[in-house]
C-alpha cells in the first residue's frame, strides 16, 4: 500500500531520517521501536504526509492518489487534536463532518467502544488524559480507516484505559485494519504486532517477525544498541 524507498528528512539541518526503506501494506501491525530521536515520531509524520521528505521516494499502491491515502488512514500523535470547548461527541461530529457524514449513531457507537459514551455530553477540557486518548483513538475511526498511525497511545494510561484501547486495535484487526505502533515499551509492541522495525539514529537498523522465541535475542540485540548510544 505504501513504500518509503531511501527517503531522508532534514529538518532545521538536522538529519532526523536517513536512508530510510520501509514499506506496510494492507492489514499489517506493525511496531516502530527505537531510543529517543530516532526518528520513529517523524516517520509517523511523513506516512500520514504531515512532513514532506527531503530526499527519496514516497510511493503508493497503483492507482492510490495522496488525497485518497489520507482518507484511508486515521492518526493518533501526542498532541490529541481535540477542541476542549466542545463536548466528546461534538468532537466526533466534527471530524465527520469533515470526512462528509454526520451519523450520531456512529459517533455514540465509537463513543462506547472507548467507555466514553456516558460522559458524550461532558467539554473534554476536563477529561484525564486517558480519557482524551481514547476520545482521540474515537477520533481517528470516525471514517472507519484501513491504517491507524499511533504515536505511543498508552504513555501515561492507566491500566483499565490501556485495555480498552488494546481491545478497539484488536477489534479492528478483525475488521481488517492494521496499524504502525511507535512504542517504547518492547513487550507491547511484540505482542500487538506482527513485525517490528528497530529505528537507530534515522534509519532502519533491524526489521523481523514478532515472533515468541525471537523475543529474547531481539530484546538483548536492543539493549545493547541502546546501552552503546
Amino acid at each position: 500500500m505504501i513504500e518509503l524507498q531511501n527517503l531522508a528528512v532534514i529538518l532545521n539541518d538536522k538529519v532526523i531520517l536517513r536512508a530510510l526503506n520501509f514499506s506496510w501494506h494492507k492489514g499489517e501491525t506493525v511496531a516502530l521501536v527505537g531510543a529517543n530521536g530516532a526518528g520513529k515520531t517523524t516517520l509517523l509524520k511523513v506516512l500520514s504526509t504531515l512532513i514532506k521528505p527531503t530526499s527519496g521516494k514516497l510511493k503508493l499502491a497503483d492507482g492510490v492518489t495522496s488525497q485518497q491515502w489520507r482518507r484511508l488512514f486515521g492518526a493518533v500523535f501526542q498532541e490529541s487534536f481535540l477542541y476542549d470547548e466542545l463536548s466528546a461527541q461534538e468532537n466526533l461530529l466534527f471530524y465527520q463532518q469533515l470526512y462528509g457524514d454526520a451519523d450520531r449513531r456512529k459517533t455514540e457507537y465509537l463513543l462506547q467502544l472507548v467507555n466514553l459514551l456516558n460522559v458524550k455530553d461532558e467539554r473534554t477540557t476536563a477529561f484525564s488524559k486517558g480519557m482524551k486518548q481514547r476520545l482521540s483513538i474515537a477520533r481517528a475511526l470516525i471514517h472507519e480507516p484501513m491504517c491507524l498511525l499511533l504515536d505511543e497511545p498508552f504513555e501515561g494510561l492507566d491500566l483499565a484505559s490501556k485495555k480498552t484501547i488494546e481491545a478497539v486495535l484488536h477489534e479492528r484487526k478483525r475488521a481488517g485494519a492494521g496499524w504502525i505502533l511507535v512504542s517504547h515499551d518492547i513487550d507491547d509492541a511484540w505482542r500487538l504486532c506482527d513485525r517490528v522495525v528497530f529505528l537507530h539514529d534515522g534509519t532502519v537498523l533491524l526489521e523481523q517477525p514478532c515472533h515468541e522465541q525471537q523475543f529474547a535475542s531481539f530484546l538483548t540485540y536492543y539493549k545493547k544498541v541502546l546501552e552503546r548510544g
